[in-house]
């Protein structure tokens, strides 16, 4: 996996530097422009968090509370339902933002709750590299609903 050295990963490691959630979690993408993708999952976390509470937590805060809340549960699944042998080669964080943006459409196209869940196994039945696992991701969407 080819690694980039661009202005948002910079600013992502000076982030997390040092914060115990990132400690032996191997994250690692590919281009900037996805370190740029993840700060703005933690920005637009951090705003949402306060707007719903009466005081502003700090940028740390937000990650720490991003990491817990939001990216965590979705590294989880993709665990659970077992993607990453799906896509080898890939890090869980390139899956995490995949699957964030298959779970958006979802969620636009149908209207409707998604769990993570459902969005990781949809995901996989439309762009597991092999067709085996195409299938079986189907199979688990289709036993899910």
């Amino acid at each position: 996996m080819a690694q980039t050295t661009g202005r948002f990963r910079k600013e992502f490691e000076s982030l997390v530097l040092g914060t115990p959630e990132f400690s032996g979690e191997n994250f690692q993408l590919t281009s900037d422009e996805q370190y740029h993708e993840v700060l703005q999952h933690i920005s637009d976390h951090k705003y949402l968090t306060n707007e719903r509470i009466p005081y502003e937590i700090s940028m740390r805060d937000a990650v720490y509370s991003w990491y817990e809340n939001v990216y965590e549960p979705i590294s989880r699944a993709i665990d659970q339902e077992g993607l990453a042998g799906a896509f080898p080669g890939h890090s869980r964080a390139e899956l995490y933002l995949w699957v964030c943006r298959h779970w958006h459409y979802l969620k636009e196209e149908s209207r409707r709750e998604v769990g993570a869940a459902e969005a990781v196994c949809s995901f996989g039945s439309q762009f597991a590299h092999r067709s085996f696992s195409r299938f079986m991701y189907r199979l688990k969407t289709f036993t899910a609903a």
